[in-house]
């Protein structure tokens, strides 16, 4: 049993590694015409613990971005679980880190029209249904396609930009208690965040955060809130709530690029204070934040 019991996180991130180095290069990158491949530099960090950093780096595409992001993240689990193993485990985990890489270059070398003999042990890999197990947020087709609408950037540098905010959004959801009430989507490029306390009638209220939820003077995005209401308009049989609508009425800013320190700190703290910051008017601060409320529509 406690073998067994040491074997499944190693097991777990060793598919989310496999999953996160498989899907870009099994995905064509249809943003532009005609389609074309993600990047592969990331199979060369499997084996290679020291440039992992580099998948914080990237900045090809948003979705490119979450996959190396999940990627790193993997990997970052998998070197934890390996503190606690046998040598020749560990020895036999970095090896398969190698062979996967191995395989993965070999088959895309094929595809390619490469005359790439067969070897003992060789495995199968098909663009179209690549054998990976995961169930973790952003490789699937949806979330792709989610992140491709946002993914419309003029320079490199606001390129590099948004890509800095995904990582930083990705980095702070992880870091948020269960009792934040906090969902990232992909959809919306933000955060959403729900609170339900029915003692202090913060249910009435959301919160969206976002990369894109304010215009500074220069009339570009910036990182901001927005407040809203819940308004029931259907009840069932016995009074209860069972359909409402929201509407924001209050905006605000930051005046700065947030850490992600900041960030956190904001999403744990809308659970308690969101009430009290639905009450601010035009120009004041929002407390415990750098937010200045720069709309209110009622």
């Amino acid at each position: 049993m406690e073998s067994v019991a040491l074997a499944e996180p190693i097991v777990d991130a060793l598919n989310r590694v496999s999953a996160s180095a498989t899907t870009p290069v099994s995905t064509w990158d249809t943003r532009f015409e005609p389609a074309d491949d993600y990047p592969r530099d990331h199979l060369d960090v499997l084996s290679n613990p020291k440039e992992r950093s580099q998948l914080l780096d990237c900045a090809h595409s948003l979705w490119y971005v979450l996959a190396m992001w999940q990627l790193h993240d993997a990997l970052a689990d998998l070197d934890q679980e390996l503190t606690t193993v046998p040598p020749p485990v560990r020895t036999a985990v970095e090896a398969e880190l190698a062979t996967e890489a191995k395989w993965l270059r070999v088959a895309l070398a094929e595809e390619e029209g490469a005359d790439v003999s067969e070897e003992p042990g060789q495995r199968l890999w098909e663009r179209d249904e690549p054998f990976v197990y995961t169930e973790d947020l952003g490789l699937k087709e949806r979330d792709r396609e989610y992140l491709d609408q946002h993914d419309d950037y003029d320079t490199d540098a606001d390129r590099q930009v948004a890509a800095d905010d995904l990582r930083m959004m990705l980095d702070a959801y992880t870091r948020c208690s269960p009792d934040a009430f906090v969902s990232i989507s992909l959809e919306g490029l933000d955060f959403f965040i729900d609170p339900f306390d029915d003692d202090s009638g913060n249910h009435d209220f959301y919160l969206e955060v976002g990369p894109k939820m304010s215009v500074n003077p220069l009339g570009l995005p910036g990182w901001g809130i927005s407040i809203g209401r819940w308004e029931v308009d259907e009840v069932d049989d016995d009074g209860e709530a069972i359909g409402a609508t929201g509407s924001t009425f209050l905006d605000a800013s930051f005046s700065d690029r947030p850490r992600t320190a900041d960030l956190t700190a904001l999403l744990e703290a809308s659970h308690s204070q969101i009430a009290s910051w639905a009450t601010a008017a035009i120009g004041d601060t929002l407390d415990g934040t750098t937010l200045v409320v720069t709309a209110r529509m009622r």
